[in-house]
């Protein structure tokens, strides 16, 4: 199992319970928090990007990135997801490899076609197309990250006679679609990349969660990719201390606030979450035992959602420390498989 960060960047204003903070505010208290799991030996750390929306305000994760990997030198940086259907997939090439060159070769890229009305409409972008012109774009990057001069004639995008003057570092770029629906995760391992996502907005219980991997992977062989290059990163909200009743009482009105503040699932609640079994909120005994659950489920890299509906920076940071205090060595079997993962994927 490997242990990496997701910030959302949910930021509120007027809110009764005083979460509010700076919107300047929280993105400096996220980089502290990169710079601390790489302190404290967290695999990686992953960003979302959204618009038009105090659901998530990070809406360029490479200028944060190139920011994070100045301040960092080990831990991996993803995005988790950059929305292909909104952008020029010329200009998502030349920014990603780019950053992968700045950060030494640590980029995770996660790539997505986007769910939210709001932000079609405020790209003025259909969304009845999106897989088609995800597809469309994801080929035109494939094509621009060889490092040749190259064409592309596509329903959506036209490019004649261009090449890439910089390339990514790592020799084969690891990108994870976001999705975990059955039909999507089926299609992605068909596709040979991996898949990533959160598990509560997409399945009721850890059973259907790991029927959905399966079905990945039994896809993922049939079209011949190699198995050992799967790494599957699940997020999960996430408060570890002391006591469970600590951890609860700590976690739960911030998680609550969370849930009715998102842009969809708004009837959803702590409790909701827990008796399904996707938060990691307790002990460290109680988020170790739910870590294996995930393990057996085919969960390889758990991204920890610690800042969500204002938690305080001083709790998250206390939270992650004791987390790679006490959770992290429960899973040091795997450490050699994870050293293996991440020589493969930096060349």
């Amino acid at each position: 199992m490997e242990f990496g960060l997701f910030t959302v960047f949910d930021n509120y204003k007027n809110q009764k319970e005083s979460f509010e903070r700076t919107p300047e505010q929280f993105l400096h208290e996220v980089l502290d928090q990169t710079v601390a799991g790489d302190e404290l030996g967290y695999n990686a750390a992953w960003f979302a990007e959204h618009h038009f929306s105090e659901y998530g305000i990070m809406t360029t994760p490479q200028t944060f990135l190139a920011v994070a990997a100045e301040r960092t030198k080990n831990i991996r940086l993803g995005t988790a997801i950059v929305t292909l259907p909104f952008k020029n997939p010329i200009q998502v090439a030349e920014d990603y490899a780019l950053l992968d060159v700045l950060s030494n070769g640590r980029l995770n890229l996660g790539l997505g076609s986007g769910y939210l009305p709001h932000e079609f409409a405020g790209f003025n972008v259909e969304g009845k197309d999106k897989a088609l012109r995800f597809n469309d774009s994801l080929a035109v990057i494939e094509k621009a990250w060889k490092g040749e001069t190259f064409s592309h004639e596509g329903d959506y995008y036209q490019f004649k006679d261009i090449k890439l003057e910089v390339t990514p570092k790592q020799t084969e770029m690891p990108i994870w679609i976001g999705t975990l629906s059955h039909n999507g995760a089926g299609f992605v391992g068909k596709m040979g990349y991996n898949i990533s996502g959160v598990p509560y907005v997409a399945c009721n219980s850890l059973p259907e969660l790991k029927e959905i991997i399966t079905n990945y992977k039994e896809n993922y062989r049939k079209a011949g990719h190699d198995e050992k290059k799967i790494n599957i990163p699940l997020a999960l909200h996430t408060y570890v201390a002391e006591t469970t009743e600590e951890a609860i009482a700590t976690a739960k009105p911030h998680l609550d606030l969370y849930l009715d503040t998102r842009m969809y699932g708004k009837s959803a609640k702590y409790e909701d979450l827990r008796d399904r079994e996707q938060v990691l909120i307790g002990s460290p005994q109680d988020v170790i035992e739910m870590l294996k659950k995930y393990q057996d489920a085919g969960c390889d890299h758990v991204m920890m959602l610690m800042n969500y509906g204002g938690m305080p920076h001083e709790k998250v940071l206390k939270s992650m420390e004791l987390i790679a205090k006490e959770v992290m060595p429960a899973f040091k079997e795997n450490a050699i498989e994870k050293k293996e993962f991440a020589t493969a994927i930096k060349g």
